[in-house]
């Protein structure tokens, strides 16, 4: 027992050591926080005019709500996959083959293009989960139709459609190095412009 332990123990360090070089590498960190920030607004933003517009027209069934907030969430976390994982990939075959120019070497099997493709996986995931997540969070009070009323999930829903704006807010005010209370107005005026340009639409007759 001792030994499988210290065997798990060993191979757990030396994998977090190799993702902390690839990271170096292909600097997946700072990129991940970009694609986190960027796409997480997307989501929120998106998912606002859903309930938006379910709201204005009147829609009363929740599972209707659901329907069409989980299409759009599917539709955010598979775009956000599989638009990070062509571009990257693409972007990153391009770095290699320049720096195999350059360098006149075959860096087909190396480190650095293992970190390259690794780069590539975990920058498509956060880029589709960064949307989806943030686009589901909003919908979760219309799970709960038997417990709570539809006009108050539509309210809840959008409160936490701004909490998340607010978080988002304070991550990039954090990682700027800005001040954090204008980060989060930038963030939460979004959310009050896309509110503001619904309601404009209901005086289109």
């Amino acid at each position: 027992m001792i030994k499988v332990a210290e065997n798990s123990k060993s191979k757990l360090k030396n994998l977090i050591e190799q993702i902390e070089t690839y990271n170096k590498i292909a600097n997946i960190s700072q990129i991940s926080r970009r694609y986190f920030a960027l796409n997480g607004f997307d989501g929120v933003i998106t998912i606002i005019g859903v309930l938006l517009g379910n709201y204005i027209v009147g829609t009363t069934e929740q599972n209707h709500v659901i329907i069409a907030g989980m299409a759009v969430c599917i539709s955010l976390l598979v775009s956000g996959d599989w638009s990070a994982y062509n571009s990257e990939s693409a972007e990153r075959a391009k770095e290699l083959k320049d720096l195999e120019m350059s360098t006149l070497h075959d860096l087909d099997g190396t480190v650095i293009s293992r970190a390259q493709r690794f780069a590539t996986i975990v920058l498509s995931v956060v880029n589709g989960l960064s949307s989806g997540v943030t686009a589901f969070i909003p919908l979760i009070p219309f799970f709960f139709g038997k417990l709570i009323p539809i006009n108050l999930s539509y309210y809840i829903g959008f409160a936490l459609a701004f909490l998340i704006l607010t978080g988002i807010g304070i991550f990039l005010g954090r990682i700027s190095r800005r001040n954090i209370f204008i980060s989060i107005l930038k963030m939460t005026v979004a959310g009050v412009f896309v509110i503001l340009l619904g309601y404009l639409l209901t005086l289109i007759e």
